[in-house]
């Protein structure tokens, strides 16, 4: 409900913004003045969808439980590339009318300042789209999306420059360029206060082959079972960019904890962290957690790493003593891969209606299930498969999969949900 109503809102403010631009622009033009025309719409709802990117990254609260972090960052990236795509378009159509109408573009200082914007908007895009192909470091590929903040001031100055004092649409920068200062003071608060408030690492904990818990002590943190946080790493005197990770702990224990596997250049190094070292936690975020909804039966699909919120909301039913019916479906090349095993059979013995069922793809002498978690697999265990919400976390590929297969099997899209594992 709180994203429909956010979408509404959205749309009504977009809806807003064409009016004002309506009631600024002169239609009784002619001839090569629809190129400005055209131009200014573009220009318009671009700035709309490039100030939307701000708003979208902020993190504050009030939006972020509506949608979920993750989702909020998903769409930042297709608002980007919406809201650069008009921009091009206005760029294109105002050059051509002014060396039209003028016969150059030199001494317009307005459109040069537009032209610098866009060119840096367009390589952090560029950059921010094919950062892993170009082998690029997720922290300076972060570092490079900062860039942006830089960056849109000079969107202010182009526009003021342009605008008509007096008119809607003039107060209507005004109230964007004057929410983006408040965005940028937000977020400042936001690193002041966890840089203020540090944990501490007290056990790194080797859970598989590659995997690993880091466990923390400091404030207390207020959370749902399933929802993730914001970790920076102060190591050796070296503080670590902001990576997202699942919290794995349940929010009856003291210490908090996550449990990255080695994929990336900052994963890779999670078991070099020390007991005593600093962490600065931003949290929590997200939207994936059964405590969101008023469900009695549970079906939890999960793959390799994916298992974390689940561990998350399992051991607070544990915790808790829920009476949930839960059916956990956990997808793995091999034994190698699996994590928390003792615990998991602990957990089946304390409640009796939790099942796990664990599938290898890549793993032959697997006694179990083999092969790909499908829709003939779901059936096996769930003959009847109404009155359950499903709850899927694993990588993109293997989501998507699932995703697909619940879709078949005519499973609810208001029943399905589903944590992008990664941003």
């Amino acid at each position: 409900m709180k994203t429909r109503m956010l979408w509404v809102l959205f749309t009504a403010f977009l809806l807003f913004v064409l009016y004002a631009w309506i009631t600024t622009s002169h239609f009784g033009s002619f001839g090569i003045y629809y190129l400005r025309l055209a131009g200014n719409f573009f220009a318009v709802v671009g700035f709309v969808f490039i100030f939307m990117q701000f708003l979208l990254s902020s993190r504050i609260k009030l939006l972020e439980e509506g949608f979920g972090l993750d989702k909020m960052l998903h769409s930042h990236r297709y608002f980007g590339r919406i809201g650069l795509s008009f921009i091009f378009l206005h760029g294109f159509l105002i050059i051509i009318f002014q060396l039209v109408q003028s016969g150059n573009i030199i001494t317009n200082f307005s459109l040069w300042v537009g032209i610098i914007a866009l060119i840096g908007f367009s390589i952090t895009a560029f950059l921010a789209v094919f950062y892993k192909k170009l082998g690029i470091a997720y922290e300076l590929w972060k570092n490079i999306h900062l860039v942006n903040y830089i960056l849109f001031p000079f969107v202010l100055i182009h526009v003021f420059n342009s605008a008509s004092p007096g008119t809607l649409l003039y107060y209507l920068w005004i109230t964007l360029a004057a929410l983006f200062a408040l965005i940028i003071l937000y977020r400042l608060y936001r690193i002041y206060f966890i840089r203020s408030h540090p944990y501490e690492v007290v056990e790194v904990k080797q859970e598989a082959n590659d995997i690993w818990s880091l466990y923390f002590t400091g404030r207390r943190l207020s959370y749902k079972p399933g929802q993730f946080m914001m970790v920076q790493l102060l190591r050796d005197g070296q503080r670590s960019s902001s990576h997202p990770f699942t919290i794995s702990s349940s929010p009856t224990q003291k210490q908090i904890s996550i449990t990255p596997k080695e994929l990336g250049d900052f994963t890779s190094t999670i078991k070099e962290t020390k007991v005593g070292d600093k962490a600065f936690i931003d949290a929590p975020y997200g939207v994936f957690s059964f405590l969101n909804y008023d469900i009695d039966e549970l079906v939890f699909i999960a793959g390799g790493i994916g298992i974390t919120p689940f561990m998350s909301m399992l051991r607070y039913m544990g915790e808790r003593q829920l009476q949930k019916k839960v059916t956990l479906f956990w997808g793995n090349q091999g034994e190698s891969n699996l994590c928390f095993q003792d615990e998991l059979k602990m957990l089946q013995e304390k409640m009796d209606s939790f099942s796990l069922i664990p599938v290898m793809s890549r793993q032959k002498d697997w006694p179990g299930e083999q092969g790909r978690i499908n829709g003939q697999l779901i059936q096996k265990y769930l003959p009847e498969l109404s009155g359950k919400d499903f709850f899927v976390c694993g990588p993109p590929v293997m989501s998507d999969a699932v995703m697909a297969e619940l879709n078949k099997l005519g499973v609810s899209p208001s029943r399905i949900h589903r944590e992008v594992f990664e941003f």
